[in-house]
């Protein structure tokens, strides 16, 4: 039987099919009470959205009637009480590629097998719509999850830490012998691209997929920065003799409360290369109020990252199983 079509049992407990119309307000609070302390300023935004379109009943309705692919997924009820849920979507990297988030079950129904269910229904559902993986993030100090998805066939990709910058000193520039480290020019945008698809950790772009379209520089995306207040930069490391680009790295700014740093370089250089490019996007951050943001490999930079005032926020660990 089709999990879409599992029946609920008499009381109306049981596994069903997410209802955004009913059900959107009470996954935020659940998703609250789970995953509150790991939550970042965005994950805090997202949930006051949730929690303001479930108290508008046309808004619920245009919701529930236009909702995305990754609103797809369960929620679990017992005696009308909305204990756990489960999110699924495709991959905008790989359509046959599916991801299973926001598997959070309440803490007085645990270790019932529940979370067991909406995982293996959320699975049925990617497999039901031609997908032949499926992909999940679990917090590293999870344990009794990461045991659940290892039993449910699930194995580890990769692991990736996130890091906050905390502290405002501004550090002094480091300079590589042989390596100079500037803002990229317009015209450079597409070897850095190439480079990050050449480079990528693995893992990196199952949430998103690198698009062209989001590095190129155009009329359209200038105007859409100005009109959003937010824009981005892109910092190249080069060889000057013979311009060969050694790693790179992507601020993502706004007028608050977030700033988002992205870095990347070649495996031959990532040990002499962190930290001067680290030191790079630190100086032409400085001197702004809110934290800066890095999601980088687990165990990588990791001395650098500290020394320049970053801290540790959580490592998530990717898993997968093919279908």
């Amino acid at each position: 039987m089709a999990a879409g079509t599992l029946p609920l049992k008499q009381n109306g407990s049981g596994l069903r099919p997410v209802d955004l119309r009913r059900d959107l307000g009470r996954i935020a609070t659940l998703m609250e009470l789970c995953f509150g302390e790991t939550l970042d300023l965005s994950g805090r935004g997202t949930m006051r959205e949730m929690q303001m379109l479930s108290r508008s009943s046309f808004l619920q309705w245009v919701v529930g009637s236009v909702a995305p692919a990754w609103q797809f997924g369960y929620v679990w009820v017992e005696d009308d009480r909305l204990v756990g849920n489960v999110s699924a979507q495709p991959s905008e990297a790989d359509r046959h590629a599916w991801l299973i988030a926001n598997v959070a079950v309440h803490p007085d129904y645990r270790r019932r097998g529940i979370a067991r269910a909406l995982t293996e229904a959320a699975m049925q559902l990617a497999a039901e719509h031609g997908a032949t993986q499926t992909v999940l993030q679990v917090n590293h100090d999870n344990a009794g999850a990461r045991q659940l998805y290892d039993s449910l066939g699930f194995h580890l990709v990769t692991s990736r830490t996130s890091w906050e910058r905390v502290g405002r000193f501004e550090p002094q520039p480091l300079a590589l012998p042989g390596v100079e480290i500037r803002p990229a020019r317009s015209s450079e945008w597409q070897a850095i691209f190439n480079f990050a698809l050449t480079h990528r950790p693995e893992g990196f772009t199952w949430p998103q997929p690198l698009r062209i379209a989001d590095w190129r520089p155009s009329l359209w995306r200038g105007l859409g920065s100005f009109l959003s207040g937010r824009w981005q930069e892109l910092w190249r490391a080069v060889d000057p003799a013979t311009n060969t680009l050694l790693g790179f790295f992507r601020l993502d700014m706004s007028f608050g409360p977030v700033d988002h740093l992205g870095l990347l370089t070649h495996p031959d250089w990532r040990d002499r290369l962190d930290r001067p490019l680290l030191a790079a996007a630190v100086r032409r951050l400085h001197g702004r109020s809110w934290p800066i943001r890095l999601d980088h490999p687990a165990s990588q930079a990791e001395a650098p990252l500290r020394e320049l005032g970053f801290r540790p926020t959580q490592t998530l660990v990717w898993m997968q199983k093919t279908i």
